[in-house]
């Protein structure tokens, strides 16, 4: 035991002994008073942290002991003069390689539970290895303990939240499951998930039942990002923003699907990754088919509710972060913009909203606190101290105080927190006005996009681009609030394709065709529909005799392409004028037509 004792003890003690022969008095008065005067500048037996006793509390389960250590160990690395608690000592303290890690142990231990922790490390021999990885690495125990911290303010200054077993248990399953779960964004992925699991989220229409599990979501994700089917800003969202995605009520079915029909239907949404825009597409009434899931949650469409979920589900489909918002007499959307800024949609301002338990204002003063990461960071490592100087209460005030100072964001430019995106999309389905007089517009611009797919040509069939159309017309609605004719898009798999607006009161576009043969042609067309009932028309423009405006019934495609079976008509040889149109409905790709000559003249 005596290589235990301090070293100025064990000095002491040997000279002594050599004078005991000699002159025991003076020896022994030596021992007693030399080690009183070092027991004072060195406790016997200090502790610091150490490998060995946290491995023990790992293995016996007994975290209380070591937890109690941790704690009297930090107080001591505190300066006990509260007056010399200064920014700079701290910021020095909590740079210290032994202080660090000893100070995450502290508060995820505390945090946990000393007891509950025990419990969860003797429920499995799996669990064992699990912590042994988590409490031996700071920056993994960094980010699972700033990602758990509560959003509000009160909450983090109140100090009273704690971290559930239940997420180690999620995050443990994650870890065994996938190696690489340990760094980088898998790492991130597997906390966010653990901490907010599939369907934890408000209850809206279109949910699976029951959520997802833990581990597909997470392998799921993952998976996306790799294959970069998120938006690039999905790499800056932290783990705290990445609760926001992975918790989605969707099945992971409806999110590739949700990604796919964008992609077809509506791909100029993925400009500056506004996803959030496909909510003003989708029917303001009551639904005439039960939210299955999300694909009928479009397709049926709904009020205030039903909305709210689509924008939810529909940002986090491409891994942006988002949330349900609830206002007087309405639900909406609360996302965070590819800049970086969260912004409130489809209803009123901040000002009236409600979320994650406090108001819109609240909210949007608590996420910028939490926008300036490594401030956030170094209050958090602050409150965690002062919560381990319970035994000093001057010590802890010092430390609040220095962390409450800190964090007191600089004054930042004037926001209108009663700005909404499209506020005016709140009410009910708007009825049709008298449109207003609108030049008809040009096809767009060639753009630097990918080129059209190379077309093999076909014995007997004329194909033709949507795109190709010689001129287009259209009548507006709501006040002239759309182009007068048909949007051109540039495609997600390359080249151009049509889109015949929503709310139009008509639209359509003329096609001249070289027909190399006189006949009977049947019509198919590559379309896209997000909604039910469907229709367009087609009519040969200069046939002899001129033709019926003849209606086709378009399948419902879910948003993605389809080929949908047209009438046969009639064409002469050489050049024909065919239109395509539209009437007061939902929006509809248009990609292509072909012709294919079935029955040639007599």
């Amino acid at each position: 035991m005596l290589k235990d004792w301090p070293r100025r003890v064990r000095w002491l003690l040997v000279l002594a002994l050599k004078h005991m022969k000699t002159n025991p008095h003076r020896a022994l008065t030596s021992i007693i008073s030399g080690t009183l005067l070092c027991s004072l500048a060195s406790p016997l037996h200090a502790w610091e942290p150490n490998a060995k006793d946290l491995d023990a509390a790992i293995s016996s389960g007994e975290f209380a002991g070591y937890c109690t250590n941790l704690s009297t160990w930090l107080s001591q690395k505190v300066p006990s003069d509260p007056a010399k608690i200064t920014q700079a000592s701290l910021t020095a303290l909590l740079k210290d390689p032994v202080v660090a890690p000893a100070l995450a142990q502290r508060q995820l231990i505390a945090k946990a539970g000393p007891d509950k922790l025990g419990a969860f490390a003797k429920a499995d021999a799996a669990n064992k290895p699990f912590l042994t990885w988590l409490l031996k690495d700071r920056q993994v125990m960094d980010l699972y303990l700033e990602g758990a911290t509560p959003l509000s303010l009160g909450a983090r200054e109140d100090n009273s939240w704690g971290l559930s077993t239940g997420a180690l248990e999620i995050w443990k399953k994650i870890y065994l499951a996938d190696p690489e779960s340990k760094v980088g964004m898998p790492l991130k992925l597997a906390i966010a998930t653990a901490l907010r699991p599939p369907g934890t989220g408000a209850p809206g229409s279109g949910q699976q039942k029951p959520p997802s599990d833990p581990l597909v979501r997470y392998k799921y994700f993952k998976a996306a990002h790799a294959s970069k089917d998120l938006f690039p800003s999905f790499d800056k969202l932290t783990v705290w923003d990445l609760q926001y995605v992975v918790s989605s009520g969707a099945s992971e079915a409806d999110l590739t699907w949700g990604r796919e029909m964008v992609r077809a239907w509506r791909p100029d949404y993925l400009v500056n990754e506004k996803v959030v825009d496909t909510t003003s597409q989708m029917w303001r009434r009551n639904s005439p088919i039960s939210h299955v899931d999300y694909k009928a949650v479009f397709a049926g469409g709904g009020k205030c509710g039903p909305r709210s979920s689509w924008s939810v589900f529909i940002c986090q489909a491409w891994g942006i972060p988002a949330i349900g918002v609830g206002q007087p007499a309405h639900a909406c959307v609360a996302f965070k913009g590819a800049e970086g800024t969260w912004h409130v949609g489809y209803g009123r301002g901040w000002q009236v909203s409600k979320l994650e338990g406090m108001g819109g204002t609240e909210f949007v003063t608590c996420v910028e606190s939490r926008a300036r990461a490594d401030v956030f960071s170094q209050v958090e490592h602050m409150r965690w101290l002062a919560s381990s100087l319970a035994a000093n209460k001057d010590q802890a005030a010092a430390v609040l105080a220095v962390a409450k100072t800190l964090n007191q964001a600089p004054a930042a430019a004037a926001k209108d927190l009663t700005a909404s995106l499209k506020p005016e999309e709140m009410d009910a389905e708007p009825g049709v006005v008298k449109p207003a007089a609108e030049p008809a517009k040009a096809p767009e611009a060639a753009s630097a996009v990918k080129p059209e797919p190379a077309y093999t040509p076909v014995p007997g069939v004329i194909h033709v681009n949507a795109v190709a159309f010689a001129k287009m017309a259209g009548v507006t609605s709501y006040g002239g609030a759309q182009t007068a004719g048909v949007v051109v898009h540039d495609s997600y798999t390359g080249g151009k394709q049509v889109h015949f607006q929503a709310h139009m009161q008509s639209a359509a576009v003329t096609y001249e065709i070289d027909v190399p043969e006189a006949g009977t042609y049947s019509l198919e067309l590559k379309v896209a529909t997000a909604n039910l009932e469907q229709v367009i028309s087609v009519q040969v423009l200069d046939s002899t005799p001129p033709t019926e405006k003849i209606a086709i019934e378009l399948p419902y495609t879910t948003g993605l392409w389809q080929t949908a079976k047209g009438p046969d008509l009639k064409l002469n040889k050489g050049k024909q004028t065919l239109e395509i149109s539209h009437g007061f409905q939902r929006g509809i790709a248009f990609k292509s037509f072909d012709l294919k000559l079935s029955g040639k003249a007599q």
